[in-house]
């Protein structure tokens, strides 16, 4: 069910002080017994030293945790920023009519049994946001947990969990209640703290994107973590996602996929996609850097809190144990990173300054032994050089060296740099405590292991690598014929036809520049014969129908015939496999590389394309790699570049290799196509013939539906 939200906010940025610093809460369905949710939310607005007036409503208690109790929310004094609704979900809607009498703001719902219980839930959750749209009220919910404001001046516990109330500098929004408490716990038992958090369930008026939107003008959040499941409006949450991305870190944990039911699809691209489109690709889009571990999550986001982002993928490492230096070396590789050799001028400079057996490469391994000068040296020399953009930090506490004198020269050498630093520092945190606190304290962040630093150097990178394609312009290309195209795709709508034949694909490709090999649509076997003698043997025969959607199962597509004879043959063995079919004669291609290349139109958010290694094994190997649409020639090249048997585009065991470029221009070409005719629903282009030679790339088959 797509959000229906108050119409006076849809496109609007609005102001959420009113839910995140309210100035009063009522607790309409507060409890006197333990263990209920009523009584948890004015426990926690008690424990949490919340500044504002608590109103507990019940209709027999006369007091509850030593407040004052009212019958009604229409006897509370005074207009209420903030009410929770804590009463059985058929009760719901009167209780917010009574909301609206008493000019309530926000309603924060925290009853259950809405849309996620099936229909009638969906009647009434439609039910309770036309009357608060009526009445002016924001909802946050149903089905949802709360709100939570550390800041301390507010105080505001709006919220059933138990997690301890922690301030810091990351704000969390999380469809899932259970993920996003462990997220904060977890932010707290790693001595980060939270600035917000909200979790608001069915999401039925206030969206995650809005809340993004809210954080982003709020200076006190440094960064935001948001938790999906799906996506009711990713229209909606692209444009929001990609305007905060551009202005604090946004950094996501995906549990779930957009909500698109299983539909027949009939091209490979379809099918490998699956029933709905991965959260993740839209994330990469909108910059927003995604994760799927969450641990990993709140680690990388204590250190988008504390350092600048690098600036490119380039890392240096300081160690002073060769083992995990090599680990270091290891996690950064896989995390995407490079390992830059050193300069000769930052080598001669180490040399000089540590011990003789010091490693001054990269890693730079000052020893076990290295006393806290070497380590100023070492990280003063790294910071110096233009060819690192970030430095991992390994330092295992020896007994016999001053480790907090250590760790204030890191902290020296690398206060007020422009350049990343994370810090492994691998210890008994019992008896280096005051080490840990001091690189702590400023604003480096420290990790137990190097792969965990390493992972997160990897995030911060893409993240910065995000950032730099938001400069990217697709550029089209201007030797196309829209009008052509327009009525092919107008024709076969009026027959009511969804597939399209060959001669209409043909027609396709030719309008936007994208080569195939040359063929001709025939009707009977003498056509097919004066076919071929116009394109010359060899010739493919393919069935042009409908009805055969994978012609090779099929039987309908006969290769390397070199003469008449084999090609009433192949004419006679496939004219049966379907009614009134029509044929394709094709010129044989050579050997080359095949390669697939297709689209698939996603409501809400366009087309995505896809490119990988093609033929009849590409639903076994997968080698894919998806895009939106349209490309601009970095984002093509990148996905080129991207699939994991790249090196046969290269040229492999003396094998010949693909002209990457032209292959990035069809990607272009096909993401152009699919953006300028949206009806085109699904589009394969498999095989398409590779060749060193860019003139004879062509795509081989053609599969178009509308």
């Amino acid at each position: 069910m797509k959000n229906q939200r108050n119409p006076d906010i849809i496109n609007k940025p609005v102001a959420l002080d009113f839910l995140f610093k309210p100035k009063s809460v009522a607790v309409i369905g507060a409890s006197n017994r333990p263990l209920t949710i009523g009584h948890q939310i004015l426990r926690n607005l008690s424990d949490s030293g919340y500044k504002g007036a608590v109103y507990p409503v019940h209709p027999v208690e006369d007091t509850i945790l030593g407040l004052k109790t009212y019958k009604s929310i229409l006897d509370v004094p005074g207009g209420v920023d903030v009410a929770h609704i804590v009463v059985k979900n058929t009760l719901v809607p009167a209780t917010l009519e009574e909301c609206g009498r008493n000019f309530v703001k926000a309603a924060i719902i925290n009853t259950a049994g809405f849309s996620e219980a099936g229909a009638e839930g969906i009647a009434l959750e439609n039910k309770i946001i036309k009357i608060a749209a009526k009445a002016k009220i924001r909802v946050f919910g149903p089905n949802c947990q709360g709100i939570i404001n550390s800041d301390p001046g507010v105080r505001a516990y709006c919220n059933f969990t138990f997690t301890k109330l922690t301030r810091g500098a990351i704000s969390v929004a999380a469809q899932s209640g259970g993920v996003g408490e462990v997220i904060i716990q977890r932010l707290n038992s790693l001595g980060s703290g939270f600035r917000m958090y909200a979790s608001n369930g069915n999401a039925a008026d206030i969206s995650i994107p809005e809340i993004m939107n809210y954080w982003a003008d709020d200076e006190e959040t440094k960064v935001i973590i948001i938790h999906l499941e799906s996506l009711a409006d990713p229209e909606e949450f692209m444009e929001i996602a990609s305007r905060v991305g551009r202005k604090k870190p946004v950094l996501a944990i995906k549990t779930g996929r957009t909500a698109e039911g299983a539909r027949a699809v009939v091209s490979h691209t379809g099918r490998l996609m699956g029933s709905g489109i991965p959260i993740e690709l839209m994330l990469e889009k909108c910059g927003v850097v995604s994760f799927n571990d969450q641990d990993e999550l709140c680690q990388a986001a204590i250190a988008f809190a504390a350092q600048p982002l690098p600036k490119g993928k380039r890392v240096a490492i300081v160690t002073n144990t060769g083992g995990h230096g090599v680990i270091a070396v290891d996690g950064c590789v896989e995390a995407g990173l490079l390992i830059p050799p050193l300069p000769d001028n930052t080598r001669e400079a180490l040399q000089n300054g540590l011990f003789p057996e010091a490693a001054t490469r990269n890693p730079v391994d000052v020893l076990a032994t290295a006393r806290p000068e070497h380590y100023s040296l070492a990280l003063g020399e790294l910071m110096k050089d233009s060819g690192t953009d970030s430095i991992l930090v390994n330092f295992i506490t020896p007994f016999f060296v001053d480790c907090e004198s250590v760790a204030r020269e890191i902290v020296k050498a690398c206060a007020g740099k422009e350049k990343t630093v994370a810090a492994v520092i691998m210890t008994d945190k019992a008896q280096q405590g005051n080490t840990l606190q001091i690189i702590k304290e400023s604003g480096i962040p420290v990790y137990d292991f190097p792969e965990t630093a390493a992972k997160v150097l990897g995030a911060m990178s893409r993240m910065s690598e995000y950032r730099n394609r938001s400069r990217e312009v697709f550029a089209p290309f201007k030797d196309v014929d829209k009008t052509a195209v327009r009525s092919v795709i107008s024709a076969a709508l009026k027959e009511k036809r969804t597939i399209l034949g060959a001669r209409e694909c043909a027609i396709i490709l030719d309008s936007y520049g994208i080569p195939r090999a040359p063929s001709e649509n025939c009707g009977n076997l003498q056509e097919c014969l004066s076919a071929a003698g116009k394109i010359g043997f060899p010739v493919v025969l393919k069935i042009d129908s409908a009805d055969v959607v994978h012609k090779t199962e099929a039987g309908g597509v006969v290769l390397n015939i070199c003469d008449e004879k084999e090609l009433a043959a192949g004419f006679n063995g496939m004219k049966s496999l379907a009614s009134r079919p029509r044929f394709l004669v094709q010129k044989q291609l050579p050997a080359g590389i095949e390669i697939i290349a297709g689209a698939h139109a996603v409501a809400g958010v366009g087309h995505v394309v896809m490119f990988g290694l093609g033929g009849v094994y590409v639903e076994v190997l997968k080698d894919v790699v998806f895009q939106f649409a349209p490309l601009s020639r970095q984002a093509a090249q990148r996905m080129v570049a991207s699939i994991k048997c790249h090196a046969i585009l290269e040229g492999f065991r003396g094998k010949e290799g693909a002209d990457t470029e032209k292959l990035a221009e069809i990607l272009i070409r096909l993401s152009q196509l699919v953006t300028d005719i949206p009806e085109i629903a699904e589009l394969d282009l498999n095989p398409i013939f590779a060749y060193r030679d860019p003139s004879r790339t062509a795509a081989a088959d053609m599969r178009i539906k509308i």
